[in-house]
């Protein structure tokens, strides 16, 4: 495993005083981290890739949202380093996905900031940080309920091109009358709930397979073949949510950071895009002390396409209980989120790119780069644009961290035209270029992790990296 011990001295910053008035120098509680994920490695050499570790926790289940990170081991991560700096009060993920990275944050009662491209990725985010109105939603599941059963018109309520392709009329009347009904609750939160239920049903039950993340329609002898009522799944789903909900209410009620059903810290969730601004709640740089993110491994389209499994659920929510900037612009096609992504819009974007600041930054990309050329051309623009866009980011992001500002990165590499794309390597030296040094690099199988791992374009790898850095300058 690498780590700080090779930096050189030159870029060690000086001494800080610590929150009990100590004089710690940040190269010290580099070593005390290192020393405890050691410690912890050594004591459980299987945990950082432990199949036994639950997905399903942490309220993961509200939607099977793609290529989720391990609640248990960001957590554990989250432990070790505020345990070390206990001056850490915030944390940023700038690729926040479904949240995994805030709710592990708020365990540990720090303030909590997200953002992502994906309207549908915002909404279950923020159902999961709350607030938790668990006695309101049981008092009104009774009436809630009879508002859908009781329900007898066939009005659709959603219009969009393939509309008929992708439902059965039976199941988008259905689909119908829960909207209806979710439309009737007065509290923003409980129908953020519904709609996160909702958008489960909604992937279960049109004609799309769900054994893959892109659009594919079933074949017609199965869609004829199916006989199923999303009013059923919807109660069922329901149930399971509930039940969750609670689950991690009491957990965080139990370690003092509820009160009335909200979370005692800040939680703040907005749709933006990270390769063009970093929210600021201070509208200043030097703001987080701490980033806890997972980026993609390459341009939506070619690895995991998040707007696409995203596309069909969010026709049924209304995009105002989402986030004020959430518009139907986001579905305007079945690609349109992915093309907002990292590297999604090749040709414009990479009209705007420095190669030659790309090498510069990153010596590991100028190899990839000069190896794509003569191997795979074809492929070239596709991982240029995403790594310049994934750069666009990072200078952001790096801009908003405080200084001695610790950072977790879980990376991972794919393999593109038969050859593999070190984003780890990459990634490290973008971030160095940026005035950060790695901390402590951990390796980690992928086990019953939910992405594809192959399609026409790319194959993703079987193990994952987690950086941990610490920005010194810039």
């Amino acid at each position: 495993m690498e780590s700080i011990l090779n930096v050189p001295q030159k870029l060690r910053p000086k001494a800080k005083a610590t929150m009990d008035n100590r004089l710690v120098a940040p190269e010290v509680i580099d070593q005390q981290i290192i020393d405890d994920i050691d410690r912890l490695t050594e004591e459980h050499n299987h945990f950082w890739s432990s199949p036994n570790h639950d997905r399903s926790e942490y309220l993961h289940s509200f939607f099977q949202y793609p290529a989720m990170m391990v609640p248990v081991v960001q957590r554990k991560l989250i432990e070790i380093i505020t345990r070390n700096k206990p001056s850490i009060s915030n944390v940023l993920d700038p690729y926040m996905g479904s949240g995994t990275s805030l709710v592990a944050c708020m365990e540990n009662g720090l303030d909590c900031y997200g953002q992502d491209i994906n309207p549908l990725a915002i909404l279950v985010a923020k159902t999961r940080t709350g607030p938790y109105y668990i006695t309101a939603i049981k008092e009104r599941k009774a009436a809630f309920f009879k508002l859908f059963e009781n329900d007898t018109s066939t009005k659709i309520e959603a219009d969009f091109p393939g509309l008929k392709k992708w439902f059965k009329n039976d199941v988008a009347v259905e689909l119908s009358r829960i909207v209806r009904a979710i439309r009737k609750e007065s509290r923003p939160a409980i129908r953020r709930f519904y709609w996160v239920i909702l958008a489960e049903v909604v992937r279960l039950t049109s004609n799309d397979r769900t054994s893959t993340f892109k659009l594919h329609i079933r074949k017609l002898e199965d869609i004829n073949k199916r006989n199923i009522s999303p009013i059923e799944v919807f109660k069922d789903h329901y149930q399971n949510c509930i039940e969750d909900l609670q689950w991690y209410s009491e957990l965080l009620i139990k370690s003092g950071r509820i009160s009335k059903g909200a979370y005692k810290g800040n939680v703040t969730v907005k749709l933006a895009d990270s390769k063009e601004t970093i929210f600021d709640p201070a509208e200043n740089i030097d703001f987080f002390d701490l980033l806890v993110t997972s980026p993609p491994y390459g341009d939506n389209k070619t690895t995991v396409t998040y707007g696409q499994h995203s596309y069909l659920p969010l026709q049924w929510i209304d995009l105002t209980d989402i986030h004020p900037l959430a518009t139907s612009d986001y579905l305007k096609s079945t690609s349109e989120i992915d093309s907002r992504g990292l590297g999604g819009r090749i040709k414009r974007r990479n009209q705007q790119i420095n190669l030659a600041e790309l090498f510069l930054a990153s010596v590991s990309f100028e190899e990839t780069y000069r190896k794509l050329v003569t191997n795979s051309p074809d492929k070239v623009n596709k991982v240029v644009s995403f790594i310049g866009d994934l750069y666009s980011s990072i200078k952001n992001i790096h801009k908003s961290l405080k200084a001695d500002a610790y950072q977790i990165w879980t990376v991972g590499n794919r393999n593109v035209g038969g050859m593999e794309i070190p984003n780890d390597r990459i990634i490290k030296e973008l971030l160095e270029s940026q005035g950060a040094i790695l901390v402590k690099k951990i390796s980690r199988e992928i086990l019953n992790r939910r992405m594809a791992k192959r399609n026409k374009d790319a194959e993703l790898m079987s193990f994952e990296d987690i950086l941990i850095l610490r920005k010194v300058n810039g």
